[in-house]
């Protein structure tokens, strides 16, 4: 095993190794040095020596997870790789393969990372550059240029249903001049996107909070504090009902006397209404 520098080290699981290694093709195609169990661990070797070696010599891990979950040796690599992205602040990206919606419960410090979810296939090109920009650190084409001041924070939970939804009213707010600040546009893959929203939070104008069927985005402690702060600076916090909510919502206390915006009803429509809320850039 030599001190050889790799751009990005992959766990995954066995029952995975095709296609991660169709994946591993089409990263080397783009000019990167990628780190693969069988084509660094020489015959005989204790693999998880080699691997801790490995781990000194990458800037940043990538963990696949496919319909099998993680496999046991994966297991392993991936407490040594968050030990790392701890101490040294090395990216490390969750990779979605195809048919896994999201990342799993028992992967608490993996949900606080944006991740890279090949949707369409194993050959999904978007997928591909966005691990590509992740694993680079750098914007590639299909990300947008990072802005100087938002309009609004949309807030929401990180399923796929809200999510979709939450994307398709960002869109509707674009098209209207209005610049949302949203994680999966904002966030490249590997990074926290509470530390990002740290850094900008000052940046942005106002607060989108988000009540799906599944209740709303407060429940967590780190995303509550977020909304306390827009709050205790008089900044316009706006709660937003998604088409897809069948019941009357239960709000906390302190979002209950604020106005409402509706997307379950088209008159008012809902879109304008929520434009009214968010106030103007101020350059």
């Amino acid at each position: 095993m030599t001190n050889q520098h790799f751009d990005v080290f992959l766990a995954h699981n066995s029952q995975d190794k095709p296609q991660v290694r169709a994946i591993v093709t089409n990263l080397k195609r783009r000019g990167l040095k990628v780190w693969l169990d069988e084509e660094q661990i020489p015959p005989g070797r204790p693999f998880q020596d080699v691997i801790q070696q490995a781990l000194q010599n990458v800037s940043c891990a990538a963990i696949f997870i496919g319909l099998g979950g993680l496999g046991r040796w994966q297991i392993l690599e991936l407490r040594s790789l968050l030990t790392r992205f701890v101490d040294a602040n090395i990216p490390v990206i969750p990779v979605l393969l195809p048919g896994v919606e999201g990342i799993p419960e028992h992967l608490l410090f993996l949900q606080e990372l944006n991740y890279v979810k090949f949707e369409n296939g194993i050959n999904d090109f978007e997928a591909l550059d966005k691990l590509e920009a992740g694993i680079r650190q750098k914007p590639v084409k299909s990300f947008p240029k990072i802005c100087e001041h938002f309009d609004v924070f949309l807030c929401y939970n990180d399923n796929d249903e809200d999510r979709n939804e939450v994307e398709q009213i960002a869109e509707q707010l674009k098209e209207r001049q209005i610049q949302p600040w949203l994680d999966i546009w904002e966030v490249r893959p590997g990074n926290s996107w509470q530390q990002l929203l740290e850094t900008q939070i000052a940046k942005i104008n106002s607060v989108a909070i988000f009540i799906g069927k599944n209740g709303g985005p407060w429940q967590k402690g780190e995303i509550e504090s977020f909304i306390w702060e827009f709050i205790e600076q008089e900044r316009p916090v706006i709660p937003v009902i998604l088409p897809s909510v069948l019941q009357e919502p239960q709000l906390p206390i302190y979002l209950r006397r604020r106005t409402r915006v509706d997307f379950r009803q088209q008159d008012p429509e809902p879109i304008t209404q929520l434009i009214k809320g968010i106030p103007e850039v101020k350059e």
